[in-house]
């Protein structure tokens, strides 16, 4: 197993000034203008598969079309994917069928003093639904409770299982991915990072992808093609595939990395709901990054009229748990800003397979990503055979992703808590829950139905002590998830 700076001294990609000389017979054929021509490099490369996007989806349908015998290119916007330039919160999930699998984690050192496991430690992720397995090095820290807590912090949705065993493990994401990328290129796979597809264009014949790498374009052209280029969705966008999906808003997030935060446990994952607390979306208290699990990371959700920077000083100065800032230091900062649109219903088009966030309400986590590479590669072989790998794939997406339940675009989705009740309302919600704690679960989905199944146990005290808030509860389902960004 490399470590990262063998593996960052060793990479191969593909060499600019490589590439032949016949470019300019090869942009002529393309159509472009003799201006558009001078404004190219290079020539149409043919490969059997094109990838955009080297996260985890896109690694792996590289890894697993190598094995297949595919001649594979993968193309990545990103100079070093060892670096993590947007946020993630890294979770490994063990939930009982999450997202259409159970993942089995196998942790190659027992806990340290500190209660996580250190970096050198060798693990091993297997998915008991679709059979694959790999091997990674890196930090884990074990994630035992989650708390949803109301204005009142006695007050509060508790998760957890009875012994308390991790229902997920914060990891280390950059790591991972470049342990996934050693194994690409040990296959011959041909990687181009620091460059950008703009656009696809489809025909009979393959894909053509327009690309751009430090002011220079160029074209490339594949068999096939397979959009992993994340939640921005930038190749299906150049497709239209994006035509028919329902765009909800943009959300803006801000994750802080903070020292000395009090209170804080990285067993712990909380939520916040109240606009006590300063916003419609619940901030998050969850685990720092490996190598600094001792940090809280500190996330929060905006929008262009609140913006997430204004979200963090109100939380953090005025909020109920400002006192737990009071001497805490802002170690790192990260932002990002994701389109939210409905999840695609046919993630294929003529010869391009859109896979993973790509294709998701906003993303399918890691192992779910993974599980897309492997049906990718698999769809894609089939299509090579004349066989319906694309409509396969696609009823594997569709069966496996609870966002793709139209169910999941109600309220019960957990997001129109605020600012549909008030803060005193959620307050006496979660007072029915008290001394109740539900079984381990990270699901944003899941957990909502959960937390209400056990508010419902309550249904004539409500009806009989606040029938405000009951006729609320019957309203709560014609509220969609769009009207809550709003």
């Amino acid at each position: 197993m490399m470590t990262r700076a063998a593996t960052t001294s060793t990479r191969r990609s593909l060499s600019r000034t490589a590439w032949p000389a016949t470019h300019a017979k090869s942009t002529a054929r393309s159509g472009l203008s003799a201006e558009r021509r001078r404004t190219y490099m290079a020539t149409k490369y043919i490969y059997d598969l094109a990838i955009v996007g080297a996260g985890p989806g896109g690694l792996y349908t590289a890894i697993c079309a190598a094995k297949k015998g595919m001649k594979v290119v993968l193309i990545e916007k990103r100079k070093d994917i060892s670096k993590m330039t947007r946020y993630c919160s890294e979770h490994i999930i063990l939930e009982e069928n999450y997202n259409g699998d159970t993942m089995l984690l196998d942790i190659g050192k027992e806990l340290n003093s500190n209660g996580w496991v250190d970096a050198d430690s060798v693990n091993k992720l297997r998915s008991k639904n679709n059979g694959w397995e790999i091997t990674f090095k890196g930090a884990l820290c074990p994630v035992r409770d989650k708390f949803y807590y109301s204005r009142n912090l006695k007050h509060n949705a508790h998760y957890a299982w009875e012994d308390r065993h991790p229902f997920a493990w914060k990891y280390d994401k950059a790591y991972f991915l470049q342990q996934l990328l050693d194994q690409v290129l040990a296959l011959g796979v041909e990687y181009i990072p620091e460059t950008t597809c703009y656009e696809a264009v489809d025909s009979a014949e393959g894909v053509t992808l327009k690309c751009v790498t430090k002011g220079k374009r160029f074209l490339m052209f594949a068999k096939k093609l397979v959009a992993a280029d994340g939640a921005s969705a930038q190749v299906p966008q150049s497709l239209g595939m994006n035509e028919d999906r329902i765009y909800f808003a943009s959300a803006l997030t801000l994750a802080v990395y903070m020292s000395n935060v009090k209170d804080y446990s990285p067993a712990n994952w909380c939520g916040f709901w109240g606009l006590c607390y300063g916003s419609n979306f619940a901030p998050l208290l969850g685990t720092g990054p490996a190598g600094h699990f001792d940090w809280a990371d500190v996330i929060l959700i905006g929008h262009p009229k609140q913006m997430p920077g204004e979200l963090f000083e109100f939380f953090t100065k005025k909020s109920p748990v400002a006192y737990m800032f009071k001497n805490a230091k802002v170690e790192q900062m990260h932002s990002c800003m994701t389109k939210a649109y409905a999840p695609m219903k046919k993630p294929y088009k003529g010869n391009t397979l859109v896979i993973g966030d790509s294709a998701a309400f906003v993303e399918t986590q890691m192992q779910g990503a993974i599980n897309c590479g492997l049906w990718a590669a698999d769809a894609i072989e089939k299509e090579f055979n004349g066989q319906p790998g694309f409509a396969e794939y696609t009823k594997k997406w569709l069966d496996s992703f609870e966002f793709n339940d139209d169910g999941m675009l109600q309220v019960q989705a957990g997001y129109a808590l605020i600012p549909f009740y008030t803060d005193e309302e959620v307050e006496y919600l979660f007072s029915l829950l008290d001394g109740v704690t539900m079984p381990g679960n990270w699901s944003q989905y899941a957990s909502p139905r959960m937390m209400w199944h056990e508010i419902h146990k309550h249904d004539n005290r409500i009806q009989s002590e606040r029938p405000e808030i009951w006729k609320k509860i019957n309203m709560q389902q014609s509220k969609t998830l769009s009207d809550s960004m709003s």
